[in-house]
């Protein structure tokens, strides 16, 4: 592919694999490698797309001021360039925001959303510590936000070189406009207007991120939310074979299919709490 341009500018992409479209975006200081994992996994029976967002990665900064709205008209417009009439969308951490402002804005375009450790909005300090550092750097490339990034997400020296490296290359410019941005944003008034299922998956060692689970299940129209035992914030480097399983099983039930077993991982969803177990679990998390 590897670039389209997109509303007004180049945007590295790649996409692989057959069956129902799932577009992955990430969140500020790193790119699309975040999903190298479950990319590999969900082609096997899925349209895979992951795009470096503006001045992040490989794409370039391009003119505009990076905001949530945005990557959302950019990822409406990359389905447009792809032929892709409808996907599922799938954001990380802070990549949720984008996710959710386009189910608001171009409802029509996607058939649901998955959000891992994501947020409609930043409340808890230390997420919103990070992207305030992150907001404020100035310099080449805000190496001090990249490499905790980077060292936090990392399951081996491999997978921090790749993020490390692309997180280096990005744009500091826009790398700050998209942290501020989302220190910025709020979408949870707006939630109960989106009609699309979502699918909510946390650790269950990451308290954060089961509050904001939580508050979003209390406000989405349709919504599940699953915990993924002995898991933390990282969910795509550190808990991938549960996560792509918990998501391929989701999206074809959605579709009234099989949910194709045999690509299940070894532990498969014995390692995946339901809903009806997680606020227990979520309150202890947060008080440990």
């Amino acid at each position: 592919m590897p670039f389209i341009h997109v509303n007004g500018t180049d945007i590295h992409c790649h996409a692989l694999g057959r069956g129902p479209a799932v577009v992955m975006v990430h969140p500020p200081f790193i790119a699309s490698s975040i999903f190298n994992y479950l990319k590999h996994d969900l082609s096997r029976d899925h349209r895979v797309v992951v795009f470096d967002i503006r001045g992040h990665g490989h794409s370039p900064a391009g003119n505009a001021s990076l905001t949530i709205p945005l990557i959302a008209e950019d990822i409406r417009q990359l389905l447009d360039r792809l032929d892709i009439e409808s996907a599922y969308v799938c954001g990380y951490s802070c990549g949720a925001m984008p996710v959710l402002e386009a189910l608001l804005s171009a409802p029509g375009r996607f058939r649901g959303a998955v959000l891992l450790s994501g947020m409609s909005e930043l409340t808890d300090s230390r997420s919103r510590m990070q992207m305030r550092a992150g907001a404020m750097l100035r310099g080449l490339t805000p190496e001090a936000v990249v490499v905790p990034v980077a060292l936090g997400n990392a399951d081996s020296r491999t997978t921090f070189g790749v993020l490390h490296a692309e997180g280096k290359i990005g744009d500091a410019r826009r790398c700050r406009e998209y942290a501020d941005s989302c220190l910025r944003y709020s979408c949870t008034g707006r939630l109960n207007r989106i009609d699309h299922p979502v699918l909510l998956l946390s650790g269950a060692e990451d308290g954060a991120g089961c509050a904001y689970a939580r508050a979003l299940r209390d406000r989405l129209r349709e919504s599940e939310w699953y915990r993924i035992r002995k898991a933390g914030h990282h969910l795509p480097t550190k808990a991938p074979d549960q996560t792509s399983d918990v998501i391929r099983a989701w999206i074809a039930k959605l579709e009234g299919r099989d949910a194709a077993p045999e690509f299940a991982g070894p532990e498969g969803l014995a390692e995946v709490l339901m809903a009806d177990e997680a606020d227990a679990a979520a309150q202890e998390a947060e008080r440990s």
